[in-house]
């Protein structure tokens, strides 16, 4: 019997063994209804008026939503393209948030927001999407974080697919991590 380590950078099993056992499933992902047209500047201009910084998030948190919304308009859902837009916009809207949870008073509309978004995991009949519609922003950052996990779910089955398992894992993490997150912070 030897007494040395494997060297772990070789695994013993083929590659082609892991693809046999490992399962991959595919979720839709939620989408903004292309009818939405929505603006955190427009909505929050009083509140942001003579606050440089708050401004510059609201204008950020418009232009990263957008970034969001073509990603998901582009046919082909670009599931890199969408995950690395919603990293960029959830922080954002979480800042927005968080202002008006601190500040309720300051916290007034000038104009509606009203988010719109369909299930990408609900069956549906009719083929057509029915889009759910909230104006609070937790609705907004609960689906954003969603859809980002679903995203990197499938950027792990397209790494599993193509045989990058050490990718697929980190992937996969970062969807748990995001389910993780809805059931011990959020909820």
């Amino acid at each position: 019997m030897s007494d040395s380590i494997p060297d772990s950078s070789d695994p013993p099993h083929p590659d082609s063994i892991l693809r046999l056992a490992s399962a991959v499933h595919r979720f839709r992902i939620p989408l903004i209804s292309p009818e939405d047209h929505l603006s955190f500047e427009e909505s929050f201009k009083s509140c942001s008026e003579g606050h440089k910084s708050t401004k510059s998030v609201m204008i950020q948190a418009d232009l990263r939503r957008d970034e969001v919304k073509q990603a998901m308009a582009a046919g082909k859902l670009p599931h890199a393209t969408l995950s690395q837009a919603l990293k960029e916009y959830i922080p954002l809207l979480n800042q927005v948030l968080i202002s008006c949870k601190v500040q309720p008073e300051s916290a007034r509309l000038d104009k509606r927001l009203l988010f719109s978004w369909c299930s990408g995991i609900e069956y549906n009949k009719t083929k057509k999407p029915s889009y759910f519609k909230s104006e609070a922003l937790m609705f907004e950052l609960v689906l954003s974080i969603s859809t980002y996990a679903l995203s990197e779910a499938n950027l792990g089955c397209d790494a599993c697919m193509d045989g990058d398992f050490p990718a697929a894992a980190r992937n996969f993490a970062k969807t748990a991590g995001g389910f993780k997150y809805f059931g011990e912070d959020l909820f």
